[in-house]
């Protein structure tokens, strides 16, 4: 097996023969032509037609060696077309570098062929290394020791004429580092253009804001997106400062961090400030600065990214504000009442001086939400809201505690006898009607106070008393204000006290009825008789309806003891018709648990059943606001009594918001014109308006007409000169027990 060359040693012996070349005129033919190209390529394509054309070759082909891989590409050939018009001689994908190339230009004839077969490179292919297409020379360019590219030659010396190998050697030797020193500068080159090209672009398409910022903060860049964030054009912002684009309340809030960032104490430094752009619109950014320094260390600008969080902050304000604020009257909400009640008690500490916390709940909201709809309520907490902060100055806080209650904090007040003067302003801007669903709605409100520090001395004591005196303006027949004392909080744990014991008053038998007679306007004859409740407590002695009924319906107690109540108005009606007492209407109450009770239709039968009562002498009242609390549910109970015989009345009759349309839907037989409509007949016209329309539309349904509350003669007359039916009221009988009930119904029967 023959013996393996080195590439090194063919150059060897290419070099003994030596017929010399004119060096000197290529090399400075190769210098001109580098000092005269437009780019590389055009310079690396002259140098191989000046060696072809100098050496006489046929052709050269320069190959350019990636570093990494060692793979080739071709960059360029002389001539660029071959006669037979093939282009590049073809080349294995992913070729590789020759293995045997190293410093000095190679003759391929002085090759062995196992030296043109080696492998290109480790673990590729043999079919993957360069091999010379033909006889000729290869020409290495390096620089500093690297493999740039080579240059393969031929067609240019035939075998007889081999002894010239030495001298194209020679020529080629010399031209090698030319080539390589101006195609490294050149790679180079092209190199800081590519990136300097790839820089601008990445900073021309950056979706962030970039500038560089100097030492007086003159904008010394700016891209394109800052420009656009900002509203200038690059010109412009390349005229102002930071300070002088930054919103007036942030113009300082970055200089401490520069001071440090300037100093070396911190490499960068984040933050979110308010920048104006052109038009004068604020833009929160958020900011991430460093600093760019030389290669001696020193400072030569701040580079900032600035990207736009208006909408992230737009967002945060949002979300803090709904967890702040009521969304339907955009008042303060129960927590952050809460948390401005504390910093008002702490600062009126500091100063010395007083405030007043006024809890306002509006006392016929319930109504109108049920009859007319939740969308109606909206609308008049709408409008409660605007109108109570009408009443206030800029300085007092009024918000929506929840429901149909607010709470108004009064700073810097000097006494009562100011909060008394808001306090009946606000009940008289809550009175004002209100058209909703081209209804005219009248609402009013009750308001319980307390002074801080008077009788509270912090926030939690302030707004518990001014809650508990609320309850007691209800207590007081509404539609006024309380002021929290000690004594109220007797009343507070009173009410406690009345559910404690209202719980065993059935147990206990301490409940009974009392009756008060209905009238024939005409005739004074007794035509019914309403069953009134009372309870009578050993510890509590007397309690009035007015206190333990809205305890009994809060606490679901209303359904046993209206149960209690049904059986023995039944029971005490056939007691009178057993004792020979003429047949009267029984009237009983129904509560608005009772109508939504599943056991109510049985109640009612079994009592009726129970007792021998005919269906015909009893009437269930409901008022309106009940029926309309569930209208379609009323509707169906109300047609199941019915059908039992059992007539049906609505009491209370024009305080609520029914319609004549829905009044039509309901199985009624009589109404009953509310007493506060009866109360002001001489002096009011209005009253006299209203009980006129309703008697005359109850005539219209064929309705039977009950008017409460009469309590003189100039009622009755009125009431009598409308055609009403009949009343009920002081002028005739107070409610009484049921044996002077009974005397009573006795003495009208023998007139």
């Amino acid at each position: 097996m023959p013996r393996r060359r080195s590439a090194r040693s063919a150059a060897t012996a290419a070099r003994r023969v030596d017929l010399g070349t004119p060096q000197r005129s290529l090399e400075r033919r190769l210098i001109r032509i580098f000092l005269g190209a437009e780019d590389y390529l055009q310079g690396i394509h002259g140098a191989v037609r000046a060696i072809c054309e100098q050496q006489r070759w046929s052709r050269g082909i320069c190959w350019c060696v990636d570093e990494v891989s060692g793979t080739l590409t071709v960059l360029t050939r002389w001539p660029t077309r071959d006669s037979n018009g093939t282009g590049t001689p073809p080349t294995p994908a992913g070729a590789v570098a020759p293995a045997w190339l190293g410093e000095e230009p190679v003759w391929i004839g002085a090759l062995a062929a196992d030296e043109l077969n080696a492998p290109g490179s480790p673990g590729l292919p043999d079919s993957n290394a360069w091999r010379p297409a033909a006889p000729g020379f290869v020409l290495p360019i390096r620089s500093a020791s690297r493999l740039l590219a080579f240059i393969a030659f031929e067609g240019g010396i035939e075998g007889a004429a081999a002894r010239r190998v030495a001298g194209v050697c020679n020529a080629l030797r010399a031209a090698g580092p030319i080539i390589g020193l101006y195609l490294h500068q050149a790679l180079a080159a092209e190199h800081m253009r590519d990136s300097a090209q790839r820089l601008a672009s990445t900073l021309s398409l950056a979706a962030v804001g970039i500038a560089h910022v100097d030492d007086s903060g003159r904008f010394l860049y700016a891209n394109p997106r800052l420009c656009q964030m900002l509203g200038y054009s690059e010109a412009e912002l390349l005229r102002l400062t930071v300070k002088q684009i930054s919103y007036p309340d942030d113009v300082d809030v970055t200089d401490g961090m520069r001071d440090k960032l300037r100093r070396g104490d911190i490499d960068s430094f984040k933050m979110e400030k308010r920048y104006l752009r052109k038009d004068g619109s604020p833009i929160w950014v958020a900011l991430t600065v460093a600093v760019r320094r030389d290669s001696a260390g020193r400072r030569l600008y701040d580079v900032s990214i600035v990207e736009d969080v208006s909408a992230r902050k737009l967002a945060e304000e949002q979300v803090q504000y709904l967890a702040t604020h009521d969304g339907l009257t955009n008042l303060p909400n129960r927590a952050m009442l809460v948390q401005l009640l504390a910093l008002a008690t702490e600062s009126a500490k500091r100063r010395g001086s007083r405030l007043a916390v006024l809890f306002i709940d509006l006392d016929r909201f319930k109504i109108i939400n049920d009859s007319l709809g939740h969308d109606a309520g909206d609308v008049l907490l709408r409008e409660m809201a605007v109108r109570f902060r009408e009443c206030l100055r800029s300085s007092d806080i009024v918000a929506r505690f929840g429901g149909d209650e607010f709470v108004v904090v009064l700073q810097d007040v000097s006494g009562q006898a100011q909060v008394s003067t808001v306090a009946r302003h606000m009940l008289s801007v809550a009175m004002r009607p209100l058209e909703i669903n081209r209804q005219e709605c009248r609402v009013t409100a009750s308001i319980g106070i307390c002074l801080h520090p008077d009788t509270g001395q912090d926030d939690q004591a302030v707004l518990k008393n001014a809650d508990l005196a609320m309850y007691v303006a209800k207590e007081e027949g509404k539609n006024n204000y309380q002021f929290y004392s000690p004594s109220l909080r007797a009343r507070g744990a009173g009410r406690l006290a009345i559910e404690t014991h209202l719980r065993q008053a059935l147990d206990r038998k301490e409940f009974s009825l009392h009756y008060q007679a209905k009238v024939n306007i005409e005739t004074d004859a007794i035509t019914g008789v309403e069953a009134l409740l009372r309870w009578n407590n050993v510890a509590l002695g007397t309690v009035s309806p007015a206190q333990f009924i809205p305890v009994a319906e809060e606490t679901g107690l209303i359904i046993p003891i209206g149960r209690w109540v049904l059986r023995t108005a039944c029971e005490q009606s056939a007691q009178w018709l057993r004792a020979g007492l003429p047949a009267i209407r029984m009237c009983v109450n129904l509560s608005m648990r009772q109508l939504q009770d599943d056991g109510l239709i049985a109640d009612i039968a079994a009592a009726l059943e129970d007792h021998g009562v005919r269906p015909e002498l009893l009437e269930l009242e409901l008022t309106e606001s009940t029926i309309m609390h569930n209208a379609e549910r009323a509707v169906r109970v109300l047609r199941e009594i019915k059908a039992l015989g059992v007539r049906l009345a609505i009491d209370d009759f024009g305080t609520g918001y029914s319609s004549l349309a829905q009044l039509k839907r309901l199985p009624i037989d009589t109404l009953k014109v509310d007493r506060s409509f009866i109360r002001e007949i001489p002096r009011e016209a209005e009253d006299r308006a209203i009980t006129e329309a309703i008697i005359a539309m109850g005539k219209t349904l064929s309705l039977t007409i009950v008017a409460e509350g009469v309590e003189t003669p100039q009622q009755k007359a009125f009431l009598r000169q409308h055609a009403c039916d009949e009343m009920q009221g002081y002028y005739f009988s107070t409610p009484i027990p049921p044996d002077e009930f009974a005397e009573l119904l006795r003495r009208s029967a023998a007139r």
